[in-house]
């Protein structure tokens, strides 16, 4: 059969055409432009309404500045309420429901209307806060994730006892996994032992497994892995076993970059086995500075930068329901507005032979990659504690 040029042309066209539209689907497009996306845990890691009477003018400012760094998505790595939502006197199902809809909503009612795509995961404060002591709490838990599935609306591909709380998504050639790191067990915690094992780790690995050719993969959870790392303003929740748990041989194992968490209101950043843990974020209404991390995916390399900015919390104390309540005026004054958010850590990891951790500074100098500094909220300093209120600043221009 002959086939004219003009026929074929059009033929080879439609290959063409066909193998494009399937790597958009697919995400198996490893030379696309440059893109960006900013990390933020723990905001707002307060019960807020939107807008905020005291608060909004600085969360806005914070939200601007993230839109500025045009981000596909913000990632939020936990804690987004305070979720002091249940008690032993309450009805926990009618005060769970009550308060996620007003406080989730207006969570998400501010990033829409500063038009930001977001990607959450689920964070200590999403499941009532630590410790777990009682069956009743934990009877509330799995209201409480019922609640973060429904309002956030992740994907529903996780393993079936996590639907919307653990998932994954691919981006541009990227895998992204979330982990749900509240799970039954024992611990000092009480009844839950955060790590990820059993069922969730069969399917971390499935997914891992089924993902091989992307050209990264990016693994977040609420709490630490590796440690000692900063504290400010937190109780320090970190992942049973760290370095010798299953969860982190099995990112290591399979080739993992990046391991986002959040939980400590401040800034470590931790290489081990060929994984970068970057624990980082603030508590707004408490500390006098956070941050964000812009991570930028170019090809064969991840730029990563975490930039910071002085707040200045004040007042009396915001209402809460219950007795941990930050101060009621978030200020951000003129002269940090002008100055902007700065940069304090800045790192490339670069693939293109092998896996190298270049262009260090800042917070991700090997000198800071640990540290047991600890610091409490401002409004403890008239209280004469024997901690600071204020974490040692780190700049990028050490060398």
């Amino acid at each position: 059969m002959v086939v004219d040029s003009i026929t074929l042309l059009k033929a080879l066209k439609l290959v063409v055409v066909c193998s494009f539209l399937t790597a958009c689907m697919t995400g198996n497009i490893s030379n696309e432009r440059e893109w960006t996306f900013v990390s933020m845990p723990d905001f707002l890691n307060v019960d807020c309404d939107y807008p905020q009477d005291g608060w909004e003018d600085a969360l806005s400012y914070i939200l601007e500045s993230v839109k500025r760094e045009d981000p596909d998505f913000l990632l939020v790595a936990g804690d987004l309420v305070m979720g002091h939502w249940d008690d032993p006197d309450w009805n926990d199902r009618d005060t769970i429901a009550k308060y996620a809809k007003r406080y989730y909503s207006a969570w998400i009612n501010r990033m829409e209307h500063h038009g930001l795509k977001f990607y959450t995961s689920v964070g200590d404060h999403e499941v009532g806060d630590n410790p777990w002591w009682t069956p009743k709490k934990m009877d509330a838990v799995k209201l409480y994730k019922q609640a973060f599935a429904q309002y956030l609306k992740m994907p529903q591909n996780g393993p079936a006892h996590m639907k919307g709380t653990a998932f994954w998504w691919r981006h541009r050639n990227v895998l992204f996994i979330s982990t749900d790191v509240f799970e039954e067990g024992e611990s000092e915690q009480g009844m839950i032992k955060a790590g990820v094992s059993g069922e969730q780790l069969r399917w971390l690995r499935e997914v891992l497994s089924e993902h091989r050719d992307v050209d990264h993969t990016i693994v977040v959870g609420h709490a630490p892995i590796l440690g000692p790392v900063r504290k400010w303003s937190s109780s320090g929740l970190m992942i049973e076993e760290g370095r010798n748990s299953e969860f982190w041989k099995t990112m290591k194992e399979f080739g993992v970059d990046l391991y986002l968490c959040g939980e400590v209101h401040a800034i470590t950043c931790t290489e081990r086995d060929g994984i970068m843990q970057v624990a980082h974020g603030g508590l707004i209404g408490y500390n006098t500075r956070t941050n964000f991390m812009v991570i930028k995916i170019k090809g064969n390399k991840i730029e990563l930068e975490i930039k910071e900015i002085d707040l200045l919390p004040n007042g009396d104390h915001l209402w809460q329901t219950k007795n941990n309540r930050p101060l009621e005026n978030v200020v951000i004054t003129d002269e940090n507005r002008s100055r902007g958010f700065y940069p304090v850590g800045s790192v490339t990891i670069d693939k293109s032979d092998g896996k190298q951790f270049t262009n260090r500074k800042g917070y991700f100098l090997v000198k800071y990659e640990t540290s047991s500094d600890a610091a409490v909220p401002l409004f403890t300093r008239d209280k004469g504690g024997k901690f600071s209120f204020e974490l040692p600043r780190i700049t990028i221009d050490e060398n």
